[in-house]
């Protein structure tokens, strides 16, 4: 009798779980606006403070929620980190803590059209490298996100999936040197190495996973199989972002896309899902009905 009750117990814990992470379970969400998650300077040399919009549960107990980090998209020239506020609302509503990050964007007047939107690359990463350790930071100070750390994913859109999927991928001097020659590698050695200096220095920029919304790697096989694993959507009428290989953006920079990432990840065993959308363009994922469950299966599978 006592085994029964127990089994029924974890049976219900098990579906209360599953569902919170899939499902809405909370009807009110809480926003912290304009968090200031850290400093850099741009390119044009302007000290910025970098700022996030945390969403998370309304009155929620649990202490070890999944933390899904986002970047807004515009070729690294424009965007606002309110372009993700539905999403993290819907994330928040399903148990999540979610952000969505301010991040430096290209200031300069006629820069180098190779040099600068890899540096505006490089940047951003810095910056996501921020929030990331200012949530771990958090969780061993004052811990009012509550968040797991073994459970952190970031992502984003067009440039801010770019940023995520470098963060993760580009992450020794080889690496960076495939991306950027020998001058990224002396940008990097300026900037406190692939770390950066915009803020919450010693804490941990560990991350489980990548949500890439039609994002590419200047190389597909930076990937390698004991990176974070890696969820991605993008059509393959991209003109924008490459789904497979191309220019990208209103740039001289080739890079790789999904397509060609994939078949990366899935040489070297890395665990991902690609949602391949026929026939769409940059936008595809937005006008997608089932995109976003897919992306919510594909983290909450991975808890």
């Amino acid at each position: 009798m006592r085994t029964s009750l127990l089994l029924l117990i974890t049976l219900l814990s098990f579906n209360i779980k599953a569902q919170r992470f899939l499902e809405p379970v909370f009807n009110e969400v809480q926003v912290d606006s304009n968090v200031i998650y850290g400093s850099s300077v741009t390119q044009a040399g302007l000290r910025m403070e970098l700022k996030m919009d945390v969403f998370q549960p309304a009155e929620d107990s649990v202490k070890d929620r999944p933390l899904v980090i986002l970047a807004h998209g515009g070729f690294f020239l424009f965007g606002d980190k309110n372009w993700f506020w539905p999403l993290c609302e819907e994330l928040a509503k399903r148990g999540y803590v979610a952000a969505t990050i301010q991040y430096r964007l290209i200031d300069v007047i006629d820069g180098d059209s190779v040099w600068t939107p890899k540096r505006a690359v490089i940047d951003a990463v810095y910056d996501m490298k921020a929030a990331v350790r200012y949530f771990n930071k958090d969780h061993e100070e004052a811990n009012q996100y509550a968040i797991n750390p073994e459970n952190i994913f970031i992502g984003g859109y067009s440039a801010g999936a770019i940023a995520s999927l470098h963060y993760a991928y580009a992450t020794t001097p080889d690496d960076i040197l495939k991306m950027g020659g020998i001058e990224m590698i002396q940008y990097i050695r300026e900037n406190n190495g692939v770390e950066g200096l915009s803020g919450n220095a010693g804490y941990s920029e560990k991350v489980k996973g990548v949500i890439n919304i039609a994002g590419s790697l200047f190389d597909a096989d930076l990937v390698d199989n004991d990176e974070p694993i890696l969820f991605s959507v993008h059509g393959t009428s991209d003109d924008i972002v490459p789904y497979r290989t191309g220019l990208t953006g209103q740039t001289l920079v080739e890079t790789q896309g999904s397509g060609l990432i994939h078949e990366r990840a899935n040489k070297v065993g890395l665990k991902n899902h690609l949602k391949t959308l026929t026939g769409k363009d940059h936008a595809g994922f937005w006008y997608c009905f089932d995109c976003f469950d897919d992306m919510v299966d594909f983290i909450a599978d991975n808890l």
